[in-house]
């Protein structure tokens, strides 16, 4: 059976169905609500195009340097080309992806996400580096952890949170080599966006098992206990009713 995940991390599946980044709905319809366009520089055009959810009626705009309008009868339709690869073509979207950060993560660092995940996608990787370092960093001072240096505050990180995966913390404390003084624009050949992405990834990641996922299992814990209660509320209005029919 052909593996289909991939598609649950891309931003538009087709040109009919994307995973929305408001309400979180994956393989949901939308519409394209029109386009426009402005002279990225003297020779080249950028196109805007803005999305909306058949969900939850939200809007997402979108930048390419190409034309991804279906074209027809010698004009361009409300929908994009057929067969296209959408997310390859477009080089910017706010959201910036298809997962909006939940708003139970601190404000700071969902910020700081948010313009290192821009700048990963404008190819800036020192502005995205320097952005998802120091969202890192604000993590370790928002959960008082111990150390005089990065990567002993990240180990302190770690021995906090026992029950994350160990390697996805690990994976946080690589940012540290992709900021320096030393590194240029396009200049470190060790490090490129796919690796930056990763990092990014992987952050989220932790930030959903620190800050959302306790939140969410407390929800499922106290809808469980009012099912019971409900329940066992039935059984007793059940019992009662049955008593006064029958006294004895």
């Amino acid at each position: 059976m052909a593996d289909h995940s991939i598609l649950d991390r891309k931003y538009f599946i087709d040109s009919h169905i994307y995973n929305c980044p408001f309400c979180k709905r994956r393989h949901v319809a939308y519409e394209l609500l029109g386009s426009s366009s402005f002279n990225w520089s003297e020779e080249k055009i950028c196109n805007i195009y803005c999305v909306r959810c058949n969900s939850c009626s939200k809007i997402s705009m979108h930048l390419s340097f190409y034309e991804l309008r279906y074209r027809g009868a010698g004009s361009y339709g409300s929908s994009f080309q057929e067969g296209i690869d959408i997310d390859s073509s477009i080089f910017y979207s706010v959201p910036t992806s298809f997962f909006v950060i939940d708003d139970r993560i601190p404000r700071l660092v969902r910020e700081l996400i948010t313009e290192a995940e821009g700048s990963l996608k404008m190819n800036f990787l020192t502005g995205a580096s320097a952005c998802t370092r120091k969202a890192i960093y604000e993590l370790t001072i928002l959960e008082k952890c111990e150390g005089q240096d990065y990567e002993t505050k990240i180990k302190d990180l770690k021995k906090k949170y026992s029950q994350i995966d160990p390697e996805l913390i690990d994976v946080l404390a690589h940012i540290q080599n992709m900021t320096s003084d030393k590194v240029h624009e396009q200049s470190w050949q060790q490090w490129d966006s796919q690796n930056l992405k990763l990092i990014l990834e992987t952050f989220k990641a932790v930030l959903h098992e620190i800050y959302v996922e306790p939140q969410e299992r407390k929800d499922r814990i106290a809808n469980v206990a009012r099912l019971r209660e409900k329940i066992t509320e039935d059984k007793k209005i059940k019992s009662d009713t049955a008593t006064k029919v029958n006294p004895n």
